[in-house]
């Protein structure tokens, strides 16, 4: 929420609960931006978002919205949208400043504990990071693979002619991540002098952006309290008269895991809670529903 606010950003939530539930909700987990309200899923149908997987027909999840962020303007037109095949995941808060700057997702950023480089390095420099403090169930953060190529130098982008190996992250075995594509930089048109044969480079600096979420089926019953994200970064590196040995640079981070936000709609007699009203508040949510498809069938 600081980022945000530094950078003049003003936050929403919309959800189809009533304001008494959003109000104890913000208390419990101390949410500073604005919850609004649309029990009728008014606002929602007119984005188009209603979720028509789940029936009308007396079910009290009906009038939820496919979940996804959008970002607007000082007009308020959409300048960006997130959504995710998965309802439990969405897009993290640096992806949505990256959007905001008017950054591509692929474009060069530099992470804050890095500066940029004084002096033209001699050989390609690569480092590997997460892009966010800590992991969360639910909440997309980007693994960012960044390399610094010497002028005169290029890498191969992916495909890569045969024979050679392209600039590529892969990640070792976890059931504890889910991943998405690799979101790869645009590349160059590179002829070599002579044979006239051409293919895809990347040169300067370089980033692959790996999006990565916690796997909510295996966290269930508080899971781990940190993850290890290894992998490799492969890269091969020429000039127009010679080409590098290939080169594989092993990484691991130990990254902090981020506790759930559970519902607690059913709490055990005598446990505390952070929500104390959350089963009511769904008795009542349950009984608004049964009243409205009662009107309705009149």
């Amino acid at each position: 929420m600081q980022a945000f606010d530094d950078a003049g950003i003003r936050v929403y939530a919309l959800s189809y609960d009533e304001q008494e539930p959003l109000k104890d909700f913000a208390a419990a987990y101390n949410i500073t931006y604005t919850l609004l309200s649309d029990p009728g899923s008014e606002v929602i149908r007119q984005f188009g978002i209603l979720n028509t997987i789940i029936a009308e027909d007396d079910h009290p999840w009906f009038g939820i919205p496919y979940p996804g962020t959008y970002l607007l303007d000082s007009t308020g037109t959409i300048t960006h949208k997130f959504f995710e095949n998965n309802l439990a995941v969405r897009v993290g808060p640096e992806q949505l400043l990256r959007a905001f700057r008017g950054e591509s997702l692929a474009e060069l950023t530099t992470p804050a504990h890095e500066e940029e480089p004084k002096e033209e390095p001699e050989a390609v420099t690569a480092s590997v990071y997460l892009e966010g403090e800590s992991l969360a169930l639910s909440v997309q953060r980007e693994l960012v693979a960044r390399l610094t190529v010497p002028g005169g130098s290029h890498l191969y982008a992916s495909p890569a002619p045969q024979g050679m190996v392209a600039v590529d992250i892969e990640l070792d075995e976890n059931p504890l991540l889910v991943l998405r594509d690799i979101v790869r930089p645009a590349s160059e048109t590179h002829s070599l002098k002579g044979t006239a044969e051409t293919f895809e480079v990347h040169h300067g600096q370089v980033e692959l952006r790996l999006p990565i979420t916690i796997n909510g089926a295996v966290t269930k019953g508080g899971g781990p309290n940190e993850v290890v994200i290894a992998g490799v970064l492969r890269w091969q590196s020429c000039n127009d008269e010679v080409c590098d040995l290939p080169v594989s640079n092993h990484f691991e981070l130990t990254v902090p895991v981020d506790g759930p936000v559970l519902p607690q709609i059913r709490v055990p007699e005598g446990k505390t809670t952070n929500e104390p009203r959350a089963g009511e508040h769904f008795q009542q949510m349950i009984h608004r529903h049964k009243n409205k498809i009662q009107e309705n069938n009149e």
